[in-house]
């Protein structure tokens, strides 16, 4: 039995004298001390899956299986947990990371589990493989200077992400045939050019007024709304989920949940168990992890404490043995006490559990220039730690300027030093969906739209082009230059409240220059201060089409004056500086 396009499931049914293989070749099998072989290679990184039945019962929040998985080629070992899959019946995902043969030991305090074991064969991805889907080239973890993601083979990862907080609901439903609203809206975004999908495991909750969390095809997260009676069946239909995401080749940016905000369902012991059972799950998935949405109202409507939430990225962090980049994501509301504002990275910054920054910038037009403001500030903090645009400005149809405002984020998020960047509709995140059969219907915004409408909007196109010019460089070298610019003769000002029309820059080295010019430049003459004598190729950068027109005449250059813009001069463009005489240009 496969349970979707590529998740392998070896599924282990102990009963009192034998261990069986559904849909994999039965190889061996010892009486005494049960012991099987995969017939077929598994690939590299995939997720597979291993089945067993229990003879006790125990708590769901129980980890009373583990294997150890051990490389026979380098001595690689990886302890897996086993989670939690219905009375009696436990599940074991994994993912391995080197080609070559694999043996496995089950330990158990289940005397009918302990000490099985068996062997499988790895094999390394195609080429062809690892381009159609990115995931085989291993979890994304930071870079070693700290500045960007990067794929377990060294590839950098370019976080362009979409919004979906609701993606695990009944509304943003599976289908009959793989034909449902989730998969509609998998395929749109892939076709976009996202490569990343923001989502909570679990809604409602606090963030909503479903106080027990709101349904998916398997239920409601807890049967009768009781925490210590979790419903396996929801959470199997949260695993569809998750294996249709990774085949498509997205990298997931995951909370379990909002933990608060109108009501506090999970105590701080319940979540750390759910936040736990969650990391057990989905650890075989590819994905940068956030310990809760809007971490703060646990503080002011739980009660909770600093110390309570470093205790719970702790608890995370000893069920992660893949080392998923861990953070924790704030509200945008400058409100809160110190250190707790609008910057996690305050409070958490250099806790042992913590190793990259999520940022939220406001959802109010005034707030637009925290995009630069923030990510500046999580640029220099040191040691280094990537930071993503978690959450933005959403764009939303009340906004006239709707796209230009989507499109300005993410081209100053990149700019401004951001390792990634997470546009957001209202509609899509919620997933709004208004004749819900039971009325979980998505929270309701000022500007949101049913969420076909919302998927349709222009923002989300015109991210593409931020990901096309971008990646055609090496990106992740980009250091933020923005001071690099001078307007009419005085030093770039940063963006305000009031003006967001200050130009962005960034340099990588002395190959490229790429230069973000917001509207309201149009009679600004803006110079690049100190610009290197090198031979440039100027290309204006259309953000909305991609379409690139080579600057014929860049005498101007020579003394840093940027040349006119094209037609719609007053619009937004990017120029392209290109160092013709560089290495990695000529290549």
């Amino acid at each position: 039995m496969i349970s979707s396009t590529n998740e392998r499931r070896l599924d282990s049914r102990l009963s009192y004298r034998s261990f069986r293989f559904i849909a994999q070749p039965l190889i061996t099998v010892a009486l005494a001390s049960v012991s099987v072989m995969a017939a077929e290679p598994i690939t590299k990184w995939t997720p597979v899956v291993m089945q067993f039945d229990s003879e006790e019962s125990y708590p769901w929040w129980e980890f009373p299986v583990e294997a150890t998985l051990r490389h026979e080629g380098s001595g690689a070992q990886l302890q897996i947990e086993a989670f939690y899959d219905g009375p009696k019946r436990y599940t074991l995902r994994f993912a391995l990371p080197l080609a070559g043969k694999w043996s496995y030991r089950i330990k158990s305090r289940d005397s009918k589990l302990n000490g099985n074991s068996g062997v499988v064969t790895v094999e390394a991805p195609t080429q062809q493989q690892s381009r159609s889907n990115p995931n085989l080239r291993g979890h994304v973890r930071a870079s070693e200077n700290g500045r960007y993601f990067q794929y377990a083979d060294g590839k950098p990862f370019f976080f362009l992400g979409d919004t979906n907080w609701s993606i695990n609901t009944a509304r943003c439903g599976l289908g009959a045939n793989q034909d449902g609203p989730f998969f509609e809206y998998l395929n749109d975004r892939k076709s976009k050019g996202f490569a990343a999908i923001l989502v909570a495991y679990m809604r409602g909750f606090g963030d909503t007024d479903e106080p027990a969390g709101q349904r998916n095809e398997g239920g409601y997260p807890f049967t009768g709304g009781q925490v210590e009676q979790l419903n396996a069946k929801y959470f199997q239909s949260l695993d569809t989920r998750m294996q249709a995401i990774w085949d498509r080749g997205f990298v997931v940016a995951v909370h379990p949940t909002w933990f608060a905000k109108r009501n506090c369902f999970f105590d701080h012991e319940s979540a750390k168990r759910i936040s736990a059972y969650l990391a057990v799950r989905y650890g075989a998935y590819n994905g940068l992890w956030s310990l809760s949405g809007e971490y703060q109202y646990t503080m002011k409507d739980c009660s909770w404490t600093e110390s309570q939430l470093n205790e719970l990225g702790e608890v995370v962090q000893q069920h992660n043995p893949y080392h998923h980049p861990l953070s924790i994501h704030p509200s945008g509301n400058p409100k809160w006490a110190a250190p707790h504002g609008d910057l996690s990275s305050r409070a958490f910054h250099d806790a042992v559990w913590h190793d990259h920054n999520w940022l939220q910038t406001g959802q109010k037009l005034p707030m637009l220039c925290n995009v630069a403001l923030r990510a500046i500030e999580n640029y220099k903090l040191s040691p280094t730690k990537p930071v993503i645009l978690s959450e933005g400005y959403y764009e939303r149809y009340t906004d006239p300027e709707h796209v230009y405002h989507s499109r300005w984020q993410a081209w100053t998020a990149f700019l401004n030093g951001s390792a990634g960047y997470g546009y957001g509709a209202f509609g899509v995140w919620q997933f709004y969906t208004p004749d819900d059969a039971k009325g979980e219907t998505g929270k309701k915004t000022d500007g949101h739209l049913f969420w076909k409408e919302a998927m349709a909007m222009e923002g989300s196109r015109q991210m593409r082009p931020v990901r096309e010019l971008l990646s055609s460089l090496p990106w992740w070298q980009l250091t933020p230059s923005r001071n690099l610019i001078v307007v009419n003769g005085k030093r770039n000002p940063p963006p305000t409240p009031d003006d967001i029309t200050p130009p962005h820059c960034g340099k990588i080295a002395d190959a490229a220059m790429v230069v973000y010019i917001p509207r309201g430049n149009a009679d600004n003459e803006l110079r690049i201060d100190n610009l290197p004598s090198q031979d440039f190729a100027a290309h204006w950068f259309d953000p909305r089409t991609a379409a690139r027109t080579m600057i014929s005449d860049s005498k101007q250059l020579a003394n840093g004056v940027i040349p006119p813009r094209p037609e719609s001069a007053d619009e937004d463009w990017v120029l392209l500086l290109l160092n013709t005489n560089s290495d990695e240009n000529r290549r």
